[in-house]
């Protein structure tokens, strides 16, 4: 990403219109723990309107058909939630003389999307009958579940663009065990970027980084334990003390 800047258009055009170099794709959720990380806040959205409708509701007991069904619906809301709401991503790398500039689509089948519309429309309706049944108080465990909802019916399929611009003060931070590269600069302007790209194997972020430093070899390359781990780099204490003055 880059910040604003008189030349950022005028950069990114020559970015894409450079010889690509090397090229790859990422596929999957993103950082290693990511997948985790999202199936547990998907698994929480469609079980906490269960849940709350159990505490609530005396006569909806395990033994009941319409619980079962309400569980198998919340269960499908669940895979939903995660692969529609919260889903993996399909990247496409290609570096240049100037950078990597890429493209991002959710990894989506186009008829997933209907279907997904279909489910948030029947999950509205689910919660209107919430609502009737009662009260007021069914907004308590059912309005997170249906602004979800609302959310999820018009799910359509998007590409987005974006790019990252290296250059002689680029630092590239190298998350170790994880196929994750972090790029920053030291100082902010028309130049200034920040962003993080992904590679599919650890074998494929070595090539990659092989190629940059033999394209690059003013780079400074950085090797970290956690993301966060690259805010104690100069590169960000530079950015404090002069938001500090």
């Amino acid at each position: 990403m880059m910040s604003n800047g008189d030349n950022t258009s005028i950069l990114e055009e020559q970015l894409c219109a450079a010889q690509v170099i090397y090229s790859w794709e990422s596929m999957g959720a993103g950082l290693k723990h990511e997948n985790m990380v999202k199936w547990g806040l998907s698994i929480f959205a469609g079980t906490s309107f269960l849940l709350f409708l159990w505490s609530v509701l005396e006569k909806l007991t395990v033994d009941l058909f319409a619980f079962w069904v309400l569980s198998g619906f919340l269960t499908l809301m669940i895979f939903a939630s995660r692969y529609f709401f919260l889903p993996d991503k399909h990247r496409c790398y290609q570096l240049t003389s100037l950078g990597i500039h890429y493209t991002e689509k959710d990894m989506i089948p186009d008829v997933a999307y209907q279907i997904v519309r279909g489910f948030a429309w029947v999950g509205i309706v689910v919660c209107i009958i919430a609502v009737f049944v009662l009260g007021p108080l069914a907004f308590v465990g059912a309005g997170g579940f249906a602004l979800m909802s609302f959310g999820m019916t018009n799910f359509r399929p998007s590409i987005d663009n974006d790019y990252i611009l290296i250059c002689e003060r680029t630092v590239v931070f190298d998350l170790e065990n994880d196929g994750v590269l972090s790029f920053a600069i030291p100082e902010k302007g028309a130049y200034a970027y920040y962003g993080d790209i992904f590679t599919a194997t650890l074998d494929q972020k070595r090539e990659l980084l092989s190629i940059l430093r033999s394209l690059f070899p003013s780079v400074e390359f950085v090797k970290i334990k956690r993301l966060k781990d690259q805010y104690k780099h100069p590169v960000y204490q530079q950015e404090d003390e002069k938001a500090a003055e």
